[in-house]
């Protein structure tokens, strides 16, 4: 039976209903507005409290092109997605004091992150679960990103076909994380309860997830149906007086609607409908919302792609964002404006790196190996910059050539020894990449070669996704790793200083 735990609180079949008040943009920027409707949620009989971690620049780009301007016919209608974005975001420095709040009156907090400085700024608040919003699902780097924290996935399939529900659980599954919920949404605001279409439910149940709602409907009656057919979590946008105004007011409950559950149950015929995915009539508009790549700085013809130059953003004029690891490393094939959206005629082929072989590494290559390791620019950028004495080095070498968890190569390049590339095993289907250029070999442009080298060896070892850490410093390997197609780049601050997390998946999404 499918089910986790938020916090002290089970959600599966056999468990109450499980409620979350989504707080989203009803707080006014008032820090005491955010606390109060805490409080109310509690007193409502929420079980949680729901976030949205971003900015508007994690979100969209600052424009007012005709793709970023709204078009809704609600009171959005008008407004750039930026300013939007602005005005609903919940400040990140909020976050921690809405938690304690929150957990004083015996509610969890967690949030929906929407790009992986959230995510790992929320998994250092160790929240107990992520939301993938609708308009996320398909970016698969970002769930992704999400379910490797280990903490249950909560997803929302607003819009999405079921094609791409399917993709965005499996990508937690490959990971390893099979503590998921699909929740039906409709992405409309509000929503009409006869576009609600419950009975999909029934279908979502084959992917083995617990079932939910996220509600965006102005009463309680498709929730109440949602339950007959199984779902065990519900969401509801939360306000505590709508006078407050705000971005996302309209279609938000009251503390009080919050128990008028059963006052229209005769609406539950015309909520049940029927089995649909994809979006309905009304979230046409909606569409144009998800998330899609676009050029986010102007780019000359022939320059290397990477992913200070194209991101997935908001809105959807672009290619799909599982595209991205396809793009990146590969060359404009003219010259890019920034805010257009990416199209396969504007990427051209792969960008001209220097001929480089990896084999295998041996005993006899430990004089060459110390040689490299011990290089002064080498230990700088180390995470122990100590010299490496032979007999470590001797028994660090013959541990590495014994450990199934590990891979060692010497890369090569016009008959020479440039340098080595190490592959450690992680989770599932994922790798760390570490590599070092041979002192008398920089200046060659060799290090994105060595990292692309890498990814045929990687890949059958069973390897998607690899990974990398690099000290912020080194200017040179960060732009290595860019220019070798790499993204997701996070700063995390250790006791040996300050480093960028990065990743590239090898292998296509479904593979």
């Amino acid at each position: 039976m499918p089910g986790f735990s938020i916090g002290q609180k089970r959600v599966a079949d056999d468990s109450p209903v499980y409620f979350v008040a989504e707080l989203s943009a009803n707080h006014g920027h008032s820090l005491d507005k955010a606390l109060e409707t805490v409080a109310a949620a509690a007193k409502a009989g929420a079980d949680a409290i729901k976030l949205q971690t971003y900015t508007p620049d994690t979100l969209t780009l600052k424009s007012n092109a005709p793709p970023f301007v709204v078009k809704t016919k609600n009171v959005w209608a008008g407004r750039t997605l930026h300013d939007l974005y602005a005005e609903a975001m919940t400040p990140w420095e909020w976050h921690r004091t809405i938690m304690q709040a929150a957990a004083e009156v015996g509610l969890a907090c967690f949030s929906t992150p929407f790009d992986a400085t959230a995510v790992r700024f929320l998994a250092d608040l160790d929240v107990p679960a992520y939301k993938v919003a609708s308009f996320e699902v398909t970016d698969l780097p970002l769930v992704e990103a999400m379910a490797r924290q280990g903490r249950p996935m909560i997803i929302s399939s607003g819009m999405a076909s079921l094609a791409e529900v399917e993709a965005a659980v499996r990508v937690c599954h490959e990971v390893g994380n099979r503590d998921v919920a699909v929740l039906r949404c409709v992405s409309a605001y509000p929503a009409d309860p006869r576009s609600m279409d419950l009975r999909s439910l029934e279908v979502l149940r084959g992917l083995g997830v617990v079932l939910g709602l996220s509600d965006h409907t102005r009463d309680n009656v498709a929730a109440i149906t949602a339950v007959s057919l199984g779902a065990r979590f519900i969401e509801k946008h939360f306000i505590v007086d709508r006078a407050w105004g705000g971005p996302d007011a309209f279609f938000s409950l009251e503390p009080a609607e919050f128990r008028r559950l059963v006052d229209e149950v005769r609406t539950c015929e015309a909520a049940l409908g029927r089995p649909r995915f994809g979006p309905s009539a009304e979230e046409q508009n909606s569409l144009a919302f998800r998330r899609s790549l676009f050029v986010a700085r102007d780019v000359a013809p022939g320059q290397v792609l990477t992913c200070d130059d194209i991101r997935s953003v908001r809105p959807s004029n672009g290619l799909a964002p599982h595209h991205l690891p396809a793009v990146l490393g590969r060359t404009a094939s003219r010259a890019l404006k920034a805010a257009d959206p990416l199209s396969w005629e504007m990427v051209g082929g792969a960008a001209e790196l220097p001929e480089v072989v990896l084999r295998p590494a041996t005993v006899p290559d430990s004089a060459l190996l110390l040689t490299w390791r011990n290089d002064a620019d080498t230990r700088a950028q180390s995470r122990s910059t100590g010299v490496v004495e032979q007999p470590a080095h001797e028994a660090w070498l013959a541990q590495t050539l014994a450990n199934q968890q590990r891979r060692l190569f010497v890369a090569e390049s016009g008959g020479a020894a440039v340098g080595q590339v190490r592959l450690d095993r992680g989770g599932p289907a994922t790798a760390e990449i570490s590599f070092t250029v041979a002192p008398e070999a920089r200046g060659r442009g060799l290090a994105a070669a060595l990292l692309k080298a890498a990814e045929g060896p990687a890949r059958e070892w069973g390897v998607r996704t690899l990974l990398a850490e690099i000290r912020k410093a080194n200017e040179r390997s960060v732009k290595a790793f860019k220019r070798a197609g790499y993204y997701g780049f996070v700063e995390r601050t250790r006791t040996e200083g300050v480093f960028v997390n990065c990743e590239r998946r090898i292998a296509g999404y479904g593979s």
